[in-house]
């Protein structure tokens, strides 16, 4: 039975600034969506309570979904930029006959 090498690779240390960073940006935009929609939903309460007609209500209705709609709108054209990203990089590694499992 003949041993097949095995190279190993040293894994630099990663630098504790570049943790912070990483951390940083993936809290980032959960906290900014769910602090936006707490205050949007604080706001809704507090107009609410204020309005006297159905208009004011309906102007703050349709500022805040167009807000948020906005948010979500964002993040969903940024899922499919990433995925289609992906895809286009999977394309090349099968194309250039090194595709990684």
């Amino acid at each position: 039975m003949t041993e097949t090498p095995v190279i190993h690779r040293e894994v630099p240390p990663i630098p504790a600034s570049e943790m912070v960073k990483a951390f940083i940006g993936d809290l980032a935009r959960p906290f900014a969506i769910i602090s936006t929609s707490f205050a949007a939903s604080w706001a809704t309460i507090v107009i609410a309570a204020k309005v006297e007609n159905g208009n004011d209500g309906a102007i703050f209705a349709g500022a805040y979904f167009l807000g948020v709609g906005t948010l979500y709108l964002g993040k969903a054209v940024e899922a499919i930029n990433s995925a289609r990203a992906r895809r286009d990089v999977d394309v090349a590694q099968v194309n250039a006959g090194n595709p990684t499992t």
